[in-house]
């Protein structure tokens, strides 16, 4: 079974391609958000690195979001282009809950991550996971202040944090107890692989011609000076 993982959140434009639950490939690359003339081309490269053709693929899964709305949109479009026209299953994966993880993968003491994306400023898209991927505290847009990590931490326990967004934590993990921040995992289509495995054998499929990603807000679109 092989499946293709784009994943294109964040300022990370990420593919990886699958063979049951093993990585065969994966390019991660960080060039600003330059992902819709990066993602196509690099798609093509890990294909024809591993000798496998579109054809052979079995499906194609995409980051859902939320994240980056200009990110998001041309990975979501590239991911159903491909599943619509190769006619393969097309199999959505929340960005948070694929770095959620990879924080349980690489931390495995952990009792909960708390991945997080950088959003505006001091905000961020953030949830918290325990070790089943359920999410305990809901996927939002939060602002991280003292108050966040005093009171809007509903566990307690180890928790690791991970994602672009962790890198504004800074001091504020004083107010956490428990809380460990390890900003050297972010979004890569190799933390697909384990969700999308799931989603296939369980059937769990989008349909390529409707499938909208977790935006969450709005695109950040600045009105041009009056002259």
């Amino acid at each position: 079974m092989y499946i293709l993982h784009i994943e294109t959140s964040t300022i990370v434009c990420s593919v990886a391609l699958s063979k049951g639950k093993s990585v065969l490939d994966a390019i991660d690359l960080q060039d600003g958000m330059n992902h819709a003339a990066l993602l196509a081309p690099t798609i093509e490269r890990l294909l024809q690195s591993a000798s496998i053709r579109p054809a052979d693929l079995d499906a194609i899964a995409v980051c859902s979001g939320p994240g980056s709305y200009t990110g998001l949109r041309v990975g979501s479009a590239t991911a159903k282009a491909m599943a619509y026209s190769l006619g393969k299953p097309l199999i959505a994966i929340p960005t948070l809950q694929a770095l959620a993880q990879a924080a349980f993968d690489l931390h495995p003491e952990a009792e909960f991550a708390l991945p997080m994306i950088d959003a505006r400023r001091r905000e961020v898209y953030t949830a918290i996971y325990n070790r089943s991927l359920e999410e305990v505290l809901s996927v939002s847009s939060a602002i991280l202040t003292e108050e966040f990590f005093t009171h809007g931490i509903p566990v307690s326990g180890m928790i690791v944090s991970c994602g672009d967004g962790s890198l504004k934590i800074g001091d504020l993990a004083n107010f956490a107890p428990g809380l460990r921040v390890d900003t050297t995992i972010i979004c890569s289509a190799r933390h697909m692989v384990a969700l999308a495995v799931d989603s296939f054998m369980k059937g769990n499929f989008e349909d390529p011609l409707h499938f909208v990603p977790h935006y969450l807000k709005p695109p950040n679109i600045t009105e041009p000076k009056k002259a």
